[in-house]
């Protein structure tokens, strides 16, 4: 993973990404005090049981946004461990929020192979959606809209397959806005977006 894989690559990218730490690290309490970091603009995928994906889908709750893919031997299986713990721990909570994991590698991962995923990794799709679509429309929801890099290109001789990606979870208001971005290594930042989520989820 290159460091800018890991974050913003664009212009406002050094006071968004210092927002984004002290919340990583401290954690914003309650919707109103969360920074309002841009918009998530429309995008159109299909989840894995192959129905359409819309960002009206799930608008008007507070959902928390990844980007993996399926073949990953790396930085993946540890994003979709933590996603699966975030959706048990705002369960528990009885917050009310969604998940999105985005595939980068959408010519392998199909909906049959996302479903397969899902199951592996015991993802309650009742609040959780594994999405695809075409990769120049995966790229730009990416890079454009939650400010996540992806590099390269599927290459199965590689050790990575050829593909880098932020790992970072997104959190976006019932309104489409983002409000924060939590880093998968740090236990803390778990527990802080759900609690983020929870204050979006009461209008606070």
């Amino acid at each position: 993973m290159t460091p800018t894989s890991f974050g913003f690559r664009y212009g406002r990218a050094r006071g968004a990404l210092l927002v984004v730490l002290v919340c990583a690290v401290a954690g914003c309490k309650g919707g109103k005090d969360l920074p309002d970091l841009g918009g998530v603009p429309p995008f159109a995928m299909a989840d894995q049981a192959g129905k359409p994906f819309t960002n009206e889908t799930v608008r008007g709750k507070p959902w928390a946004a990844a980007f993996v893919f399926t073949r990953c031997p790396s930085v993946c299986p540890r994003v979709t461990k933590v996603m699966r713990e975030v959706q048990v721990r705002a369960k528990d909570a009885k917050v009310d929020l969604r998940l999105v994991s985005f595939s980068v590698d959408p010519d392998n991962d199909t909906p049959e192979v996302l479903r397969r995923y899902a199951t592996e990794y015991g993802a309650d799709l009742a609040t959780w959606s594994f999405v695809t679509g075409d990769s120049k429309s995966v790229r730009e929801t990416a890079e454009k809209g939650f400010k996540i890099a992806v590099e390269g290109s599927p290459d199965p001789s590689k050790a990575d397959f050829g593909l880098t990606h932020g790992t970072q979870l997104v959190l976006v208001d019932p309104e489409m806005r983002i409000r924060g971005y939590y880093t998968t290594a740090d236990e803390q930042a778990r527990q802080n977006l759900v609690n983020d989520a929870r204050g979006l989820a009461a209008g606070r």
